[in-house]
């Protein structure tokens, strides 16, 4: 940013440097007035571009400070526990699966996408979980689980396209 702001303040100085010489010449005052207009424009060009910039930055804040309080306030509401049993919740907002419960190697979900389901291999360093939906959404059929240390989040890698499939993280919040 700071080579920024110095590359356009070199702009401004040279473009200043235009102005104030091409007007040097002009001793009968015409034309004056459409290069003051231009001037006020240029003027206004730069201003504006500095004020988005602000705007964009004070944005950015605000979305990571929002970030930052969802965070603190999903690791509020998430407890610990050993292993996969529990229930589940998105931290997503909207998304398809709002929460999933899982006792042994059942599963059942809640959301736009209830359905029951199973895990194998649950003590496996990747079990995996499978949806038996009425209506299938073909993004979240058959993925893999990961608890993290703490055993306080769950992350679902759900098999896709060649790019890669969707991706649920949830908190255990039971």
């Amino acid at each position: 940013m700071r080579t920024r702001g110095s590359a356009r303040t070199a702009a401004a100085a040279a473009v200043a440097a235009l102005l104030v010489l091409s007007g040097c010449g002009s001793d009968d005052g015409a034309g004056e007035e459409p290069k003051q207009q231009e001037q006020e424009e240029q003027q206004d060009a730069r201003d504006g571009d500095d004020g988005d910039e602000e705007g964009s930055a004070s944005d950015d804040e605000a979305r990571d400070q929002e970030s930052r309080d969802r965070i603190a306030e999903d690791e509020a509401r998430s407890i610990t526990g050993e292993g996969l049993d529990g229930v589940w919740e998105s931290i997503v907002d909207d998304n398809d699966i709002e929460t999933l419960t899982i006792t042994g190697d059942t599963v059942e979900t809640t959301g736009p996408l209830s359905c029951p389901g199973t895990v194998t291999g649950a003590a496996d360093p990747e079990p995996v979980i499978e949806l038996a939906c009425d209506v299938e959404n073909p993004n979240r059929v058959r993925g893999t689980l990961e608890l993290n240390e703490e055993g306080n989040r769950l992350f679902i890698g759900w098999e896709g396209q060649a790019w890669g499939g969707m991706i649920d993280s949830m908190i255990r919040v039971g």
